[in-house]
């Protein structure tokens, strides 16, 4: 391999902010449970369509990797600075990356309707590629060190077997997360509950 092709391969690690590990390294569900403690539905909306902040839905569609790291590590404002080390970032910005599918629709999509809901809401996940075999979703709540579980429940496929529903409940109002479980796969979707049952 010639120098110029070389370092034409290697041009994405070098535009990478120093000290932010590479896109690949971050863990899209602990970015998930780091988006819902840190509260980014407040400004970027339900399901990150946005609202007072921007659009985050598909934003890997429209930044690099480490443009989304950049924003995050080097907020603008109204955007606050959150204490997030470089391996956190890299979650976070995994997990915004995956909201859509990812590049190249790669991953599943998850939705809520509502997607702001009180006591319950259609979880419908797609599924690109192969149909999955079976689906389950575990809504859970963190509280403090511990946590609590509403009942777990088998999404069914549609008349389309790449899309996939079932109804969960929440118990209370609060930071949720749901575990999606396919296939020996996991996805996590956090949600903020507005009230209770």
């Amino acid at each position: 391999m010639n120098r110029t092709l070389a370092l034409f391969a290697l041009a994405p690690l070098l535009a990478l902010p120093l000290g932010l590990p590479a896109f690949a390294a971050g863990d899209p569900a602990a970015g998930a449970l780091l988006v819902q403690s840190n509260g980014c539905t407040g400004c970027h909306g339900a399901n990150f369509q946005g609202a007072t902040g921007p659009k985050l839905y598909g934003i890997e569609h429209q930044l690099s990797a480490a443009q989304i790291a950049d924003a995050i590590a080097n907020p603008q404002a109204p955007m606050p600075k959150f204490p997030l080390d470089a391996a956190q970032i890299a979650d976070v910005v995994a997990y915004l990356s995956s909201l859509d599918g990812g590049r190249g629709g790669a991953g599943p999509v998850a939705t809520l309707e509502p997607a702001k809901p009180s006591s319950h809401a259609t979880l419908t996940v797609r599924f690109p590629g192969t149909a999955p075999r079976s689906v389950t979703a575990q809504p859970a709540m963190q509280m403090g060190g511990s946590s609590m579980s509403a009942a777990k429940v088998t999404l069914r496929p549609t008349s389309d077997p790449h899309v996939w529903q079932g109804k969960v409940s929440f118990s209370m109002g609060g930071p949720w997360t749901i575990d999606v479980t396919y296939d020996g796969k996991h996805l996590t979707v956090p949600v903020n509950v507005a009230g209770s049952m």
